[in-house]
């Protein structure tokens, strides 16, 4: 029946349709003015909040999700896994960004997972054996380029940009920072890339 559904979401041309569908089928909480292009969300618990846009061809598949109000998550994108997923308000996930919800992955509000192509994990064979925390956690006001790659268990402070095609396999606990580099490593201080970048 679910398979059934999800192929009728991804080719009926009406979004009011399709928010009906996950509201009266699948009893996922949907907010008001929520646009949910041709795309699967496949969850056990779905809160998403007002003025969200999900775009086509984006697959979703996680035991909760959680998208705050006024986010925009773009097309193409890939959040497979059994964990949670959660999302602030006014952020962004632009395209072709894949996440592994293996363990959890939360992203602050007002951050933006940009560009394209960026992969967080949050897995690892050694890691997973010894009972090691491998959620990733993003705060608020962060801003992630292109083909950035974030390992597992890494957590990234409040305003902070990470710069393209940067590999982070460590946590960042300082603010108003640049960080850059495989691996990376903070190249700028005391600067908000909100204002100066």
């Amino acid at each position: 029946m679910k398979r059934m559904l999800f192929f009728v979401i991804t080719r009926i041309p009406f979004n009011s349709l399709r928010v009906f569908i996950y509201e009266y089928f699948f009893k996922y909480k949907i907010g008001i003015n929520v646009k949910i292009g041709k795309c699967v969300i496949n969850a056990k618990s779905v809160t998403i909040g007002n003025n969200v846009m999900i775009r086509d061809d984006n697959h979703i598949a996680c035991k909760t999700l959680k998208i705050g109000e006024n986010v925009s998550i773009h097309s193409g994108n890939r959040f497979m896994g059994t964990a949670n997923f959660t999302i602030g308000d006014n952020s962004r996930i632009i395209n072709n960004h894949f996440i592994d919800l293996y363990n959890n992955v939360t992203i602050g509000s007002n951050s933006w997972l940009a560009g394209k192509n960026s992969q967080i994990w949050t897995h690892g064979s050694l890691s997973t054996k010894q009972g090691k925390k491998l959620d990733v956690e993003i705060g608020d006001h962060v801003y992630i380029a292109s083909n950035v790659n974030i390992a597992p268990g890494v957590k990234i402070s409040d305003v902070n940009l990470v710069g393209l095609a940067s590999v982070v396999t460590q946590s960042f606990n300082e603010s108003e920072t640049i960080i850059l580099g495989n691996p990376s490593k903070v190249v700028k201080n005391n600067i908000d890339w909100r204002k100066n970048w």
